[in-house]
């Protein structure tokens, strides 16, 4: 075994540098390459480049003591590294396709050299099912790929504690051909993970379907949550003992069961796509995926029902919608059910100020061009309602004597319960 491989991190994304960071942070040298010029000059500074709690602590101390080296790609810093972490997508969005440029690139840089001892590629980013058979194909057609070791290792991150999902994760998945393959991934974790942690080693196959599998199952008890909310919302029912009520069931318990605008963000909504673009020919469908998808798409339009019954029409109402981040305390706007709202509601004919006190009011969301407003003021200024569109903790702090004095209308919609409903209704608001 190498008593210090030379570790390579491809993509500077959460997942790239939480696991490069946690590398570096156990005394391993690790360079991480990002294809995004401003990306690199940042980091070179210690800068990141997203909100990340524990994160750009973590980072700044392993760029101070030069333990994480971030570089442009090039051909040789792939020929050098002995494991290979992959965190890049494999899917373009807008039509969740496969798109294999990077991936031919990397393969020839990394098959096209002769080495003593072949590199060991480590996938990190979730794929369809037989992505890695594709990039195994990838890696046989060149010189010396056929030598190289693959091995599919998912990664469990939530935003908001992806360092710490990474320095502690509640499982190890390890898909590979051979047990010859995790060789050297197994050998690197014993290094830097406790015994207690459990490793699951199965096919390429096997691993590519138990992370896309995974978020999926969240995403269909988020989309329960929130069905069973929608009906006791319409009933005018006590939401809060109902989830708790069904919650503390150990069975079934309350993480990933909190009502809010439905789930959102760069991976459930992902996987729920992925699982059913497999690469083979079964023709299966994941109904339970397609199924979560139609609930948090329809718990928008019954939010957008609940504000004409309250408003009468939308045309020309101003909506303030507080928060623009998926969830609580980061500032990623990828896959947020708020911006899918905003975007409703201007087409509806609302006008929309958005406040997202993690974002720069100089920036504009890209899904739709929004503007983000100055401050709190700014937003609910002349606003016939608000929409709490994401559960950051000032926003629970909101006071309604203040917010009365700046609204034209005492009208609010909060489907997270953040806030004091009898306090708020003791002021005339109605919190819907």
């Amino acid at each position: 075994m190498l008593s210090k491989p030379n570790i390579l991190v491809v993509g500077a994304g959460y997942v790239g540098l939480a696991t490069a960071v946690h590398l570096a942070a156990k005394k391993f040298q690790v360079t991480v390459t990002e294809k995004n010029h401003a990306t690199v000059d940042s980091l070179k500074r210690g800068k990141l480049h997203f909100r990340e709690p524990g994160l750009a602590q973590a980072f700044k101390r392993t760029i101070d003591a030069k333990r994480l080296n971030p570089v442009l790609p090039s051909k040789n810093i792939f020929e050098e590294a002995d494991l290979i972490f992959i965190a890049i997508d494999s899917v373009d969005r807008s039509d969740w396709r496969m798109r294999l440029t990077a991936f031919e690139r990397m393969a020839n840089w990394i098959g096209g050299s002769k080495r003593r001892t072949p590199p060991t590629i480590v996938l990190k980013s979730t794929n369809v099912v037989g992505f890695a058979d594709q990039f195994r194909s990838l890696l046989d057609q060149t010189p010396y790929g056929a030598r190289v070791r693959l091995v599919v290792n998912p990664e469990f991150l939530r935003e908001g504690s992806a360092y710490q999902d990474t320095a502690k994760p509640w499982r190890i998945i390890i898909g590979r051909h051979h047990k010859r393959d995790a060789t050297r991934l197994l050998d690197l974790y014993r290094r830097v993970y406790p015994k207690s942690i459990p490793i699951v080693q199965t096919d390429l196959k096997s691993a590519e379907l138990i992370k896309l599998a995974s978020n999926v199952y969240l995403a269909h008890r988020l989309a329960f949550i929130h069905e069973i909310t929608d009906f006791a919302r319409m009933e005018q029912l006590d939401i809060t003992s109902i989830q708790q009520g069904i919650g503390q069931d150990k069975r079934i318990g309350l993480d990933y069961f909190t009502p809010g605008l439905g789930f959102g963000g760069s991976c459930l909504p992902k996987d729920c796509r992925l699982i059913n673009s497999a690469e083979g020919e079964s023709g299966f469908t994941f109904e339970t995926a397609l199924t979560a998808m139609n609930i948090n798409d329809r718990l928008l339009e019954y939010l957008m029902a609940n504000l004409k019954y309250h408003l009468g029409s939308l045309k020309g109402k101003k909506i303030a919608i507080l928060g623009a981040a998926f969830k609580p305390e980061i500032d990623d706007v990828r896959g947020s059910q708020a911006v899918k709202l905003a975007n409703h509601l201007r087409r509806a004919g609302a006008k929309v100020n958005v406040y997202e006190p993690f974002l720069p009011h100089t920036k504009k969301i890209i899904k739709g061009d929004i503007p983000l407003v100055h401050n709190l003021d700014e937003a609910l200024k002349g606003a016939s309602a608000f929409v709490i569109g994401t559960a950051h903790q000032q926003f629970a702090r909101l006071q309604p004597n203040h917010s009365a004095k700046l609204m034209k209308k005492r009208i609010g919609v909060d489907y997270f319960g953040i806030l004091n409903r009898k306090k708020w209704e003791k002021t005339g608001f109605e919190i819907v």
